[in-house]
């Protein structure tokens, strides 16, 4: 087989596997977005539990952060929910998106002065 068969049978190769991997429907957010999304929803949460006023006052807080989180992405929480659920019920998918909300999440508190013990008990758990 002479080369240029060899790079034209090689591009085909790999059209065909990129054919073959599986692509999230465009009706749900897509996995980087919905990283990124999942990564604010947890930091202004952290916010949220930061200003306690206890009870009813953190709760309004929480849900008010939430719904910013969800304007900044232009997202309703509709679409967040269905987005969830379709990613809960395709588990190598969400541990991905979890594993790399994680990190991201891990490094931020780093950066912010927490140790790498510290860091490690909350990403682990």
């Amino acid at each position: 087989m002479n080369l240029r068969r060899r790079h034209i049978l090689f591009v085909f190769l790999l059209v065909l596997l990129s054919a073959c991997t599986p692509k999230v429907p465009g009706e749900y957010i897509q996995p980087g977005d919905m990283e990124d999304i999942l990564y604010d929803y947890f930091v202004s949460q952290g916010m949220a539990r930061e200003e306690d006023d206890g009870g009813r006052v953190m709760d309004y807080r929480r849900e008010l952060y939430f719904d910013a989180v969800l304007k900044k992405y232009d997202v309703t929480r509709a679409e967040f929910d269905s987005s969830l659920v379709y990613y809960y019920t395709r588990a190598d998918r969400f541990v991905k998106i979890w594993k790399n909300v994680q990190d991201r999440l891990g490094e931020a508190a780093i950066d912010y002065g927490a140790s790498a013990g510290e860091v490690e008990t909350f990403t682990d758990g």
